[in-house]
């Protein structure tokens, strides 16, 4: 008992010795940040403090991993070292889990800081004790988990040589798989600074930040909430000033709640859209490693690696990873549900249920197109049962209804977490306006009544108002779809849809290589389709079943608004090629090996090329055409290019800009001295800026409203495309003198000038 007691106060004291270490370790790299950070915006990075602070924390983490080892922790160190065949395994792992609980860490820092100080206010010393608050929660959090996770050993002392030679391999390929993704993390991350708010974040930002802050549901309702919610989180821990007594949000106006919040009550919009951004990159990183998982159990680390390559050079995904919208979030609820209700359908389990429902639960949190799962799972429903029956020897029918029910108690779970979720974001929208918001979204059209009518009741109080608002949702997807919207693509023009937009959109903005290699795929299944193995077919069946299914639905709606309706399809697509290269990646034939090697690069250089343009990259297909050209809309033009009309007008000491801008961005905010202009005012002379999605799509409305439109600007060339989506032209008199505009149609209407725009011309 005695010696019991003397080993706890010697553990003890030993753990307060650590911590007074760390803390010293912790004092003095604090002091190697702020000089490497002031070091470097005073010399090579003056004008990117954002860009010196990520160099200077890293360059901290390595210190602070290095003098931890060797110093606090310097006998866990040591003992995991000592087998000199796992040295490079258990040092890279260290760092690794070193630098996830640093960052966690400055996380923690900052956003503590940010609450208290906004709950301190103006008492006196706030400012200092916020940061000691801050400096003490983040060294807390370090110290705990470095001692209790980082220095740990796992379970691969107990191996035998075999499975620890096969571990150490596997760990070589997650190491190049965590790489790879951090490229692309990077590359997102530089390009999120330089775009402009696109249109639907002026929505969602606003609706994301109301449901933390206001828990209140009354904006954005034709999208779900969780990916709107973590943007939510981000920016409640800063100080914004609110719209929640304002005219608009009063009225469940999304759009000018959007306008009044970036740009109208004094709110910094750049540093509103950076940590509404932020928490995005999480779902495009989370997409990534459950991508690289589910590769590496079907075909090994090798092709998983390859398969990652090609989400990593996606420029959709580049594009959209960083934007506060639900399209990267639905393709990684599309693969996780898919991916966890196959494991279900596998094993079984009460784990594996758990995880089906909370998989599928997410999937219809972060988008309402997931609501197409509940007609893919039937379909591998019925092609498990098949299974069973050929490899186990089941009947059918009995195979089939023991899934089926499966499937069912899936569902009816997820729809609990989901309703569960909801409540808590809902919870203090007034009964009126929730009735208010149903009314304005189904309208007083006769043939929504008997919707109107059951959601007014669950809107009757606030925990089946939960299940109400997510229905909302899901009917107001329906109705999207069928409405359609305007459409230009390679020299066509409709106010609805175009049936064969998805397919070229793709095969226009996809790379060629990642064509190429889906096409290859392709024929190998026909080829080998009468060879395969029922594990091989139940396969194609969980791949395809979503893959096709959301297609055919793509197809059949009228919702043309660019490749990023699409992106739920392409991990399917990933793991279908990754199905087909297994052979030739693994080959150790030199023709497959240069195979390989040719279709990284093909891929890589032209993405990469490309930066920071990926909202409107297209592929090698369209060269020597102007991206406008084939064209536009959330494929090509969002509104993302804004700040970098900014640039280019300061760099070229551009005043009075005519600027015909689409997007969420606001001209007069980033260049005060613009003018605001329309197609409808007609010819003019100047700098004139118009954003690619009016250039086309003036041309059908001008038509249908017998106005001008921007067909008058063929006869000239742009001065520069700024990105992929905004046109700069500068018009002389001479120019329309001598090139009088024409109208292929005739004017029979005008669009007034404003007087303060006339005056100036």
């Amino acid at each position: 008992m005695e010696t019991e007691k003397t080993e706890k106060n010697g553990e003890g004291k030993k753990t307060i010795w650590q911590f007074i270490k760390f803390a010293v370790v912790g004092v003095s790299n604090t002091l190697v940040d702020w000089a490497i950070f002031y070091l470097l915006i005073a010399t090579v990075l003056p004008n990117e403090k954002l860009t010196a602070k990520a160099i200077s924390f890293i360059v901290a983490a390595v210190n602070s991993f290095v003098w931890n080892s060797v110093w606090t922790f310097r006998k866990e160190f040591l003992a995991g070292i000592s087998d000199k065949t796992l040295r490079f395994y258990r040092i890279t792992n260290y760092f690794i889990r070193f630098f996830v609980v640093s960052l966690v860490g400055f996380v923690i820092n900052y956003f503590t800081f940010s609450w208290a100080l906004n709950k301190l206010g103006a008492i006196s010393h706030s400012n200092l004790i916020s940061l000691v608050l801050a400096s003490g929660a983040a060294i807390v959090w370090n110290f705990i988990i470095n001692k209790l996770w980082t220095y740990r050993k796992d379970k691969i002392d107990g191996m035998n040589s075999a499975d620890r030679a096969k571990k150490l391999r596997a760990f070589k390929f997650d190491i190049a798989a965590g790489a790879i993704l951090a490229v692309m993390m990077l590359i997102s991350f530089m390009t999120m600074r330089g775009d402009s708010a696109i249109v639907d974040e002026v929505a969602h930002i606003p609706s994301g930040y109301s449901y933390i802050e206001y828990h209140d549901y009354r904006l954005n309702p034709e999208h779900p909430p969780f990916a709107k919610a973590l943007a939510g989180i981000s920016l409640s821990f800063q100080k914004f000033n609110g719209f929640e007594n304002n005219i608009y949000y009063k009225s469940a106006d999304q759009w000018d709640s959007g306008w009044d919040f970036l740009y109208r009550l004094g709110n910094n919009p750049d540093t509103i859209l950076f940590w509404a951004r932020l928490p995005m990159l999480l779902f495009a990183l989370g997409l990534g490693v459950i991508l690289y998982k589910w590769a590496a159990e079907l075909f090994g680390n090798k092709t998983a690696l390859f398969v990652t390559f090609l989400y990593a050079m996606t420029p959709d995904f580049l594009a959209h990873s960083h934007l506060v919208t639900t399209d990267v979030p639905a393709a990684l609820g599309f693969l996780l549900a898919v991916y966890t209700f196959d494991k279900f359908l596998q094993k079984g389990g009460r784990k594996y249920f758990i995880l089906a429902i909370l998989g599928f639960a997410a999937a219809q949190l972060l988008k309402f197109s997931a609501v197409l799962l509940y007609g893919i799972f039937p379909i591998l429903v019925f092609a498990r049962a098949d299974f069973d029956k050929k490899s186990a020897g089941a009947k059918y029918w009995s195979a089939f209804w023991r899934r089926f029910k499966s499937f069912f108690s899936v569902s009816v779970g997820s729809l609990a977490v989901v309703w569960l979720v909801y409540i808590p974001l809902i919870w203090s929208t007034p009964v009126s306006i929730e009735k208010q918001v149903i009314l304005n979204n189904l309208t007083s059209d006769p043939r929504t009544e008997i919707l109107r009518t059951f959601l007014d009741k669950l809107a009757g109080n606030h925990i089946t108002m939960a299940l109400g608002q997510y229905l909302l949702g899901v009917m107001l997807v329906f109705a999207r779809v069928v409405g359609g919207n305007s459409t230009f693509i390679i020299g066509h023009f409709s106010d609805k849809a175009i049936s064969w937009f998805f397919p070229v959109a793709f095969l226009i903005k996809t790379p060629m290589t990642i064509i190429v290699l889906a096409f290859f795929a392709l024929v190998y299944m026909i080829w080998k389709s009468k060879k395969n193995l029922p594990a091989e077919n139940w396969f194609l069946w969980l791949m395809l079943a979503p893959f096709l299914v959301y297609w055919v639905v793509a197809l059949r709606s009228s919702l043309d608004l660019g490749t990023r309706y699409l992106l739920p399809t392409l991990p399917f697509l990933y793991l279908l090629i990754g199905f087909a290269t297994k052979n030739i990646i693994e080959s150790k034939k030199f023709w497959a090996k240069v195979a390989v090697v040719v279709a990284i690069f093909t891929l890589a250089a032209p993405v990469l090329a490309a930066y920071p343009k990926y909202l409107g990259y297209l592929n090698i297909a369209t060269f020597g055409h102007p991206g406008y050209q084939e064209m536009v809309d959330s494929g090509l033009d969002w509104g993302q290019d804004l700040k970098r009309l900014q640039t280019y007008a300061q760099e070229n000491q551009i005043k009075n800009m005519k600027i015909d801008y689409f997007g969420g961005g606001l001209p007069s905010y980033y260049i005060p001295d613009s003018i605001l202009w329309r197609s409808g005012y007609g010819p003019t002379t100047g700098w004139l800026v118009v954003s690619a999605t009016y250039y086309q799509m003036s041309k059908l409305q001008g038509k249908e409203s017998g106005k001008w439109s921007y067909d008058w600007l063929e006869s000239y060339n742009p001065v520069t495309v700024i990105g992929t989506s905004i046109l700069v032209f500068h018009i002389t008199p001479a120019d329309l003198a001598t090139n009088p505009p024409k109208s292929p149609y005739p004017i029979t209407n005008y669009d007034v000038m404003p007087a303060a725009v006339n005056g100036q011309l």
